[in-house]
C-alpha cells in the first residue's frame, strides 16, 4: 500500500513520458524496425569475421544492439552478446531468413548467417515464458521473489508513513494555494510588496533545498543499500573463491564429468553462504550448478555473462536480466592451488523491490517526523525574520509619506546598527537639514518680500511727491506777482489731488499688509455679483455691462464681506482695459453646476500680452501709471482662502476671468 503511495507519482510520469515518446515515434519499438536494425548489425559483424577482427565483434553486438547475437564456429559457441535466452540446437531450414523458434524461456525471431566457416544468429525476443520463480524452491538467489507478496514492512510503520506523507503533501499544497492566490491577486509577481516578495523567494528557496534533501536522502538511502548488497556479494563471491580453490587445488580443467561431484560441493557451499552458485569451464559454459533445474527447465541460459568473459573484466559484477527479472551476478577466477585459472565463478542474487522499499520506508519513518518540525520552525523563522528586515524599511516610507514641514516629529526610531539603522539615521538627519533649510527660506522669503515691499512702497510715494515738490516751487517763484493768485488755486487742486493719490496708496498696502483673515459662510453670491455690477454700470468710460444669469440667489461657500472686493477688482480692471474704445463691452455670466458655480468676466479688449501674462497675480505688479499692482493678488487670496479658483484665458480679442467656487445647499435659519 505505501509503495502504491510513494510511486504513484512516478508511475504517472513514466506513462505519460512513455506515451509521448510512442506517439512521437511510433515505429521506434516495431518488430520491423528491429530486424532491418539487426540485419544491419549482421551485416558489420559478418565484414569483421571476413577480415580477421574478431576483437571488434563486441563493440559491434553492443552499439545500440537490436538483438543478441550468437556466433558458432570450430564445433562450439565462440562469441555471444547476451545469454539471458536459454539456447537449444534447433533445425536451420535455411539461412538468411527470418524464423519463428519457441526456447524454454522465449519465443524469438532467429535469422542464421553463414560467414567463412562461422554462423551467425540473431535473436529477438517475442515473449518470455518466464513469470516468476517461485517454482524454485530451494533457490537462495532467487527466494526473494517468493516472498514478494509480504511485504517487509509492518502496518504500524506504513500507517505512520502515509499519515506524514498526508501531512507533507498538505502542507506543500497550502503554501502552493496561499502563493498562488497572493500572486492573483497582486496581479503578477512584480506588483507585490517587498515584504512579499522577499518572502516568496525565501519561503521558495526554502521549500526547494527541503525537496531536494528529501529526494537525495532518499536516492542516497537506496543507492546505500544497493551498494551494500554488492559489497556484500562480493565478499561472498571471495569466500567461495577461496573454498573452491581449496576443495579442487590439483585441478588443472573441468569437464562434464566433473559435473556431479562439482554439483554436491556447490550445493554445500551454497547452503553455508546462502546463495546460488554457478560454474563455468575456460569457454563460458557451465559446469556445475548448486541449483542445476534453474537451467534444466530453461529459465537460465548455461552460458556466462559475456562481459565477464569477452571484455576481461574479471572479477565483475553486473546486472542481467531474464525477461522481467532482473538480478545482480558477480563473476570471478576458478583458481587451483597454483593460481591457475581452471574456469569461472558466478554467484547471482535478486535485490528485491520490496527490500529496498522497507530500507527507505525505515528510514523516512525516522527522517520525516523532525523533517517537517524543521520545515516549520525554517518557514516561521524566515518570516520573522523578513518581517523584522522589511518592517524598518516600511515604516520608513509611512514617515516619508506623510511627512509635512513644521510637523513636531518627523523622525524615525530605529535601536540597532546595521544597514537599515544607517538608513534611518540619514533620513534623519537629511529631515533636520530639511526644515532648517525650510526656516531659513522662509525667513528669507519673508525679508524678500518685506524689501520688494518697501521699494514699491517708496516708488508709489515717490511719484506723487515729485510733482508736489514742483508746485510748491512755482507757487514760491510767483509769490507776490499778480499771477500768485491763479496758481495758488491751480497747485492747491494738483496737491489735493496727489494727497488723495498718497492716501489710496496707503491704503492699498495696508489692505495688503493686514488683510483680515477670510472668514468663509454661506453666501448668496448672485445678489453680491448684481450689486458690483450696478456699482460699475455707471462708469467714467460708458463702457456697458451685461449680466446673464440669476438675479438672486445660488448659495456658494466664500467670505461675505470680501468676495465683493474680488468682483470689483476685476470690473475696474476690465473697464480700463476698455477706457480707448468706443465698442468696448463686458459680458458677466453665471453658471451653476453640480458642485460648482463659476462666474465669468469678459471683456473685448486688446488681451493681456503673454510676456506678464504669468505675472498677472503677482503683488505689486501693474501696467498702469496710477495703479498699486496689488488688485488682483488680493482678489486670488480671498477666492483660493474661500476653497475656489481664479484663473483666465486671453487673446488679441478679449480676455475673460473665471471665479470658480464651492456651491452649497442653503439652510434657511
Amino acid at each position: 500500500m505505501q509503495a502504491e503511495m510513494k510511486n504513484v507519482i512516478q508511475i504517472v510520469l513514466f506513462w505519460l513520458i512513455l506515451g509521448i515518446f510512442s506517439a512521437c515515434q511510433p515505429s521506434v519499438s516495431t518488430l520491423s524496425v528491429r530486424q532491418e536494425r539487426a540485419e544491419q548489425q549482421l551485416s558489420l559483424l559478418a565484414e569483421a569475421i571476413r577480415s580477421g577482427n574478431m576483437d571488434s565483434i563486441w563493440f559491434i553486438s553492443q552499439d545500440h544492439p537490436a538483438a543478441s547475437y550468437y556466433v558458432y564456429g570450430q564445433h562450439r559457441w565462440v562469441f555471444w552478446s547476451d545469454n539471458s535466452i536459454a539456447l537449444r540446437p534447433f533445425k536451420v531450414s535455411e539461412t538468411d531468413k527470418w524464423v519463428e523458434v519457441d526456447f524454454d524461456n522465449a519465443r524469438c525471431l532467429c535469422r542464421w548467417t553463414v560467414v567463412e566457416g562461422y554462423q551467425i544468429l540473431a535473436v529477438i525476443p517475442v515473449e518470455w515464458h518466464i513469470h516468476d520463480f517461485k517454482s524454485i524452491s530451494d533457490s537462495f538467489s532467487f527466494r526473494a521473489l517468493q516472498e514478494s507478496d509480504s511485504s517487509p514492512t509492518s502496518w504500524w510503520q506504513a500507517s505512520r508513513l502515509r499519515a506524514y506523507y498526508i501531512i507533507c503533501l498538505l502542507l506543500i499544497g497550502l503554501m502552493v494555494a496561499v502563493g498562488i492566490f497572493g500572486l492573483i491577486k497582486a496581479r503578477g509577481f512584480r506588483n507585490l510588496r517587498l515584504l512579499a516578495k522577499v518572502t516568496y523567494l525565501v519561503v521558495t528557496l526554502i521549500m526547494i533545498s527541503f525537496v531536494y534533501i528529501f529526494v537525495m536522502s532518499v536516492r542516497y538511502v537506496r543507492r546505500h543499500y544497493q551498494e551494500r548488497q554488492i559489497a556484500l556479494l562480493q565478499e561472498k563471491t571471495l569466500y567461495i573463491q577461496s573454498a573452491l580453490q581449496n576443495t579442487y587445488y590439483w585441478s588443472y580443467e573441468l569437464s562434464a564429468s566433473d559435473t556431479r561431484s562439482l554439483n554436491i560441493n556447490l550445493r554445500d557451499l551454497a547452503y553455508t553462504f546462502g546463495t546460488d552458485i554457478n560454474v563455468y569451464d575456460l569457454q563460458g559454459r557451465l559446469i556445475g550448478s548448486s541449483t542445476p533445474q534453474l537451467f534444466e527447465q530453461g529459465f537460465l541460459s548455461n552460458l556466462i555473462s559475456p562481459k565477464a568473459l569477452f571484455t576481461r573484466a574479471i572479477p565483475y559484477t553486473g546486472y542481467e536480466q531474464v525477461g522481467s527479472v532482473r538480478y545482480l551476478a558477480s563473476y570471478t577466477d576458478f583458481l587451483n592451488i597454483s593460481y591457475v585459472r581452471i574456469g569461472y565463478i558466478g554467484v547471482p542474487s535478486f535485490i528485491s523491490t520490496d527490500e529496498v522499499n522497507s530500507e527507505v520506508d525505515a528510514f523516512l519513518t525516522r527522517l520525516l517526523p523532525p523533517y517537517i518540525l524543521i520545515m516549520l520552525i525554517a518557514l516561521l523563522i524566515s518570516v520573522v525574520v523578513v518581517h523584522s528586515l522589511t518592517k524598518p524599511l516600511s515604516a520608513l516610507s509611512e514617515r516619508m509619506s506623510s511627512f509635512r514641514l513644521g510637523k513636531e516629529d518627523n523622525h524615525i526610531y530605529y535601536a540597532y546598527e546595521d544597514e537599515v539603522g544607517e538608513l534611518v539615521k540619514r533620513y534623519n538627519a537629511m529631515v533636520d537639514e530639511l526644515e532648517d533649510s525650510a526656516r531659513k527660506l522662509a525667513q528669507s522669503e519673508r525679508e524678500g518680500a518685506w524689501r520688494t515691499m518697501a521699494r514699491q512702497i517708496a516708488h508709489e510715494i515717490n511719484n506723487p511727491l515729485t510733482p508736489m515738490k514742483l508746485t510748491i516751487q512755482q507757487l514760491r517763484r510767483v509769490k507776490g506777482t499778480e499771477r500768485f493768485e491763479e496758481a495758488f488755486d491751480r497747485a492747491t487742486s494738483m496737491l489735493i489731488e496727489q494727497i488723495d493719490n498718497l492716501s489710496r496708496i496707503a491704503t492699498s498696502f495696508s489692505s495688503l499688509a493686514k488683510m483680515p483673515e477670510v472668514k468663509v459662510s454661506e453666501v448668496a453670491i448672485a445678489d453680491k455679483l448684481t450689486a458690483a455690477i450696478a456699482l460699475h454700470a455707471n462708469n467714467s468710460y460708458h463702457i456697458p455691462i451685461r449680466y446673464v444669469g440669476p438675479d438672486n440667489g445660488v448659495w456658494v461657500q466664500a467670505d461675505p464681506e470680501q468676495v465683493g472686493q474680488v468682483f470689483t477688482n476685476i470690473l475696474r480692471n476690465a473697464v480700463q482695459a476698455l477706457e480707448n474704445r468706443k465698442d468696448g463691452d463686458i459680458i458677466v455670466m453665471l453658471k451653476e453646476r453640480e458642485a460648482e458655480v463659476e462666474i465669468s468676466f469678459s471683456d473685448n479688449g486688446p488681451g493681456i500680452p503673454e510676456e506678464i501674462q504669468e505675472k498677472i497675480f503677482t503683488p505689486n505688479f501693474t501696467t498702469k501709471s496710477g495703479g498699486s499692482g496689488l488688485g488682483l493678488a488680493i482678489s486670488k487670496n480671498i477666492v483660493e482662502a474661500s476653497g475656489g479658483q481664479i484663473r483666465f484665458t486671453t487673446s488679441p480679442k478679449g480676455t475673460t476671468f473665471y471665479v470658480t467656487l464651492h456651491k452649497i445647499k442653503h439652510i434657511s435659519s
